[in-house]
């Protein structure tokens, strides 16, 4: 037989460790439950600036601006308007907002996302039946940028096209 914290009782004994054991189907099985350090439970709304240098978990509800050095994960009943910036996130609920992935973005069959994404090239995983409205840029860290709000002419296409022609005619 299991307790709650995950330890077996021996002869009717009681044994529990410092850090509960989690069961978990869906987003969860994405990152390891025992790093996760912040966790925003299902019943919670939380309005303002998060920072957190490890991993957060939302499965409230958040409204503002989301940063975290370590990961982000929204399960399946978490709802974020956020702007999300972090080193991977995980989306398994709904978020409506921009998200920037340091390293990964991912979204789990059961997420929704309306808003833009930026991540490294080949680092954005869109799962089947997601939904996703918004768009994706992919760049190298550095490269990447949020993309203009309005459809402009872009100053190294220009630069490009100029360096061409300059090589044709010398």
């Amino acid at each position: 037989m299991t307790s709650i914290f995950g330890k077996k009782k021996q002869d009717g004994e009681s044994r529990s460790s410092d850090k509960p054991s989690f069961n978990s189907k869906g987003p969860q099985k994405m990152a390891e439950t025992s790093k996760v350090e912040t966790v925003i439970g299902p019943d919670a709304t939380l309005k303002g600036e998060i920072h957190t240098r490890g991993t957060l978990r939302v499965d409230g509800n958040v409204e503002g601006k989301i940063k975290a050095d370590g990961s982000v994960i929204i399960g399946e009943k978490g709802v974020v308007t956020a702007e999300i910036t972090a080193s991977l996130v995980i989306i398994g609920g709904t978020v409506h907002g921009k998200v920037n992935g340091r390293e990964k973005v991912e979204i789990l069959s059961t997420g929704r996302l309306h808003g833009d994404v930026i991540t490294k090239p080949a680092r954005f995983v869109v799962a089947e039946g997601v939904i996703f409205e918004g768009r994706c840029t992919m760049g190298k860290a550095e490269e990447v940028k949020p993309a203009p709000s309005k459809p402009q002419p872009s100053d190294a296409g220009q630069q490009e096209i100029g360096a061409a022609s300059k090589g044709a005619a010398g």
